[in-house]
């Protein structure tokens, strides 16, 4: 098995939502089967390189804050090139549908489960929000991925640590010499690149039950998002009119905090 995991954030200000609580930390997590990996890596390279012909710009990889926003070099992207782009990878996503790990930390989160941490675990600091959402994620990685003696590849953003940098070696010592978790740089790794689409794309989602008036394409985006029928256990699926308001979304929470006794 091979897990990508990248991270999102935000947002600060989260003052309309009784659940949505500002400063996050998200990270994601996306396993894919070893017997795939080296086509999705040779398939994403490939579309990166049809790139400069398509669109006429030259990105070193599919960064989706930057496409999304048109930020550094998508930021010639021409007309809205840059959300076929999101178009696409819901496409792929709903082709191949692998199994998604979410784990969110914010001022709830805690507090919740009564829980004070001030201790570092693995090179990971759980006095920091950060370092909190990484570990658990990390914890029910372990708990989901097939067992020794099945390899375990793992690969997460560059972020925090330099690329190459060991991760979490002392969680899954149980793998022995088949696990081989590392930092690494988004550009050299596709599957980073796919973890930073979905974790994009949720995050994108909490903002856009946030806001108080919506776009055509905040519309159009909310439902890309919910037509790729993401197969994880962390999402909670509603059907709401394209109005809906940020009480209408603390209900949904109200709903499934009750269903796990937080309520």
């Amino acid at each position: 098995m091979h897990v990508a995991i990248d991270d999102t954030y935000g947002p600060i200000d989260a003052a309309p939502s009784k659940y949505v609580t500002g400063a996050r930390r998200t990270y994601v997590a996306v396993e894919f089967p070893d017997k795939s990996v080296d086509d999705i890596r040779e398939n994403l390279a490939n579309c990166l390189s049809k790139i400069p012909e398509l669109i006429g710009i030259v990105p070193t990889e599919f960064h989706f804050v930057d496409i999304y926003n048109r930020k550094k070099e998508w930021e010639g992207a021409p007309g809205e090139s840059n959300l076929a782009l999101f178009e696409f990878f819901a496409e792929i996503y709903r082709m191949h549908r692998w199994r998604v790990t979410v784990q969110t930390v914010d001022d709830r989160t805690l507090a919740d489960h009564r829980l004070r941490l001030d201790l570092t675990v693995d090179g990971i600091d759980l006095r920091e929000r950060d370092g909190q959402a990484l570990f658990f994620l990390l914890t029910r990685v372990k708990h989901q991925v097939p067992p020794p003696p099945e390899r375990l590849t793992l690969r997460i953003d560059a972020g925090r640590e330099r690329p190459g940098a060991p991760i979490a070696t002392a969680l899954f010592s149980e793998w022995g010499d088949l696990y081989d978790g590392q930092y690494a740089e988004s550009h050299r790794e596709p599957l980073i690149q796919i973890a930073d689409f979905i974790a994009f794309s949720i995050n994108r989602v909490t903002h856009l039950g946030l806001k108080p008036n919506r776009t055509e394409i905040d519309i159009w985006f909310l439902g890309l998002f919910a037509n790729m029928g993401i197969r994880s256990e962390d999402l909670v699926t509603a059907s709401l009119p394209p109005n809906f308001t940020t009480a209408d979304m603390d209900a949904v929470h109200t709903a499934d905090r009750k269903r796990k006794g937080l309520e």
